[in-house]
This record gives C-alpha cells, structure tokens and sequence, in this order.
C-alpha cells in the first residue's frame, strides 16, 4: 500500500512558519519591553543619587544656580521616566495584540494537526482493512488449493 501523505501537509507547513513567525515578533515586543524596562530603572536609579546628592549639598549650603540646576535635571529625569512608562504601556497594547495573534496561529495550526491526525487514523485503519483481506484471501486461496 502507498505511503501515507497528508492532502494539507503545504498548508500545515505554511501555517507552522506563519506560527514561528509571528512567536518571533512577539518574543522581539517582550525584549523591547524589557529593555524600556531596564531603562526606566536606571532613570529611577539617577534621580535617587541625585537627590541624596542635593540633600548632602543642601545640608551644607547651595547656590540659587545650583538649586535650579538640580530642580532642572530632577525635572528631566521625571520627563525622561514618564515618557518610559508611556513607550512601555503602548508596547503591553502590542504585546496584547500580537498574544491574540499568537494564539490564533496555534489554533491554526493545532486544527491541522488533529486532521492529519484523523486522517492518519483512517489511514492505517484502512492498511489493517486491506492486510485483514489479503489475509483472508491468502487461506481462502489455500484452503482451495488444498481441496484440489
């Protein structure tokens, strides 16, 4: 008997690099993610050092220069974490979307798979059918031959 094929083996093939793809793009969005993350911290970790730094040189004295530099860069700072925060909230929409795309892929491809599954079945099951008859062909045929 011939050789199992499954009919949409092309188009499970398609859908699994579609799949691969699209995980990749989600997998890029969690990096970039990640990296606004990491960034933001070290903002945080600026504006902490230097505001023990002003309160170290406030506690000895400072300039009105020195005071608006400092309130200057504190308020760049803030600016600076904030704009993260918002880079970061419009990358969890996209990281939202492209889940539900994900997901949507593996559907695809998981209802192919049980296809070739089902398809799989019906064929060995149609292998065990034609060795059963060939089986019972092959005594029929000797027990022919026996009786001549």
């Amino acid at each position: 008997m011939k050789r199992f094929n499954f009919t949409l083996e092309k188009l499970l093939d398609y859908k699994d690099q579609v799949l691969s793809k699209e995980k990749n793009d989600l997998a890029q969005l969690r990096a970039e993610r990640q990296q606004r993350e990491d960034e933001k911290a070290e903002l945080e970790e600026k504006l902490r050092m230097s505001g023990e730094e002003y309160a170290e040189k406030a506690a000895r004295g400072m300039t009105v220069n020195d005071i608006t530099m400092f309130k200057n860069f504190h308020s760049a700072l803030i600016r600076q974490i904030k704009d993260k925060e918002d880079e970061m909230a419009a990358l969890d929409g996209r990281i939202a979307n492209q889940t539900g795309v994900v997901v949507e892929a593996s559907k695809d491809v998981n209802s192919l798979e049980r296809l070739k599954d089902k398809q799989l079945e019906e064929y060995r099951f149609a292998v065990n059918k034609s060795e059963e008859q060939f089986i019972e062909e092959y005594v029929s045929v000797s027990s022919f031959r026996r009786a001549q």
